[in-house]
């Protein structure tokens, strides 16, 4: 397998790109160091001296961050996210027809309220407003897919990750994924033994939390299936509330201080748990890992890189 990763210096691009090259496929990275994607034509010509018998390309490019940051940010994070994938199709469209593109989706792209998101019901309404910005891109993500497909046949795979976190994130609070945030500031509550720790919201909203390894398994795995348009949840079937979480990191960390809630913070939607039905049949018998155990190799990584 000849395989391209975008976005390969970042946290999803990385991850998958160690990996792939563990299971002996043959890989290139793009970053915007030597290819930046928002600009019309650059990708085209990277791919013209690249795209030779490409048999992938995993498109983890993205301008993104905290909720924080994405509604800040907002028309930043529309514009160059949409910018690369049409530039991405484009190319693809143009160079290598038969490439198949892998799409990393969002559970934050399902419409507000949603208690138990099935890949049926995750067009029907609005996304949450603390991820508007993001959350409306992959939808378009997902319909430049399909257009690009209904006219020139190019094959998309679409999966619908929950929160993903593991080791070799960011460390920057404004860029780092939700989970390893709490892990990077309880081990400075500890390294300035703060008897307290702020956790940002009630506390309360459920989350399902995808482990890099597995993220990076699946997307690996996904290839084999040629084509799937329609979204498929990577889904376990379960949450945790924040709170949980943050006591899952406590033992991990050793922190033993009081966890309090800062309830200026948005909390963001409150349940985001995905449904299960299409994983359990393209997925079949996939062993996800142990919540705990995988907080448990984060921590040790961020103890080795703050340090």
């Amino acid at each position: 397998m000849k395989a391209l990763v975008l976005g390969h210096t970042g946290f999803v691009g990385s991850n998958l790109m160690a990996y792939l090259i563990t299971q002996g496929v043959e890989v290139t990275g793009v970053s915007r160091e030597n290819c930046d994607l928002r600009i019309q034509g650059r990708f085209e010509e990277h791919l013209r001296s690249v795209g030779e018998g490409l048999d992938v390309i995993f498109n983890c490019a993205a301008n993104v961050g905290s909720v924080h940051y994405v509604t800040e940010f907002a028309g930043d994070v529309i514009y160059d996210n949409t910018q690369m994938a049409l530039n991405i199709y484009s190319a693809v469209h143009h160079v290598t027809p038969s490439t198949v593109i892998v799409n990393p989706l969002s559970n934050c792209c399902y419409a507000n309220g949603t208690q138990v998101q099935d890949e049926i019901k995750w067009l029907e309404g609005e996304v949450h407003p603390s991820v508007f910005s993001f959350g409306n891109f992959k939808r378009v993500l997902y319909y430049i897919s399909r257009c690009y497909n209904m006219q020139y046949a190019i094959r998309s795979v679409n999966l619908m990750f929950p929160g993903i976190y593991g080791p070799g994130d960011s460390t920057n609070p404004n860029k780092v994924h939700a989970l390893n945030g709490m892990i990077i500031r309880m081990l400075g509550a500890i390294e300035t033994n703060d008897e307290h720790f702020e956790i940002w919201g009630t506390g309360k909203p459920i989350r399902e939390w995808a482990y890099i390894d597995d993220v990076c398994k699946i997307m690996h795995m996904c290839v084999d299936l040629g084509e799937m348009i329609e979204p498929v949840n990577i889904a376990q079937g379960k949450g945790f509330t924040i709170a949980e979480t943050g006591g899952c990191i406590a033992a991990a960390t050793g922190y033993g201080g009081d966890l309090v809630f800062n309830t200026d913070y948005q909390d963001g939607a409150p349940v985001k748990i995905l449904g299960m039905g299409k994983f359990s049949t393209v997925f079949e018998d996939y062993n996800f890992s142990d919540h705990q155990e995988g907080i448990n190799h984060t921590v040790e990584y961020y103890k080795g890189v703050l340090n």
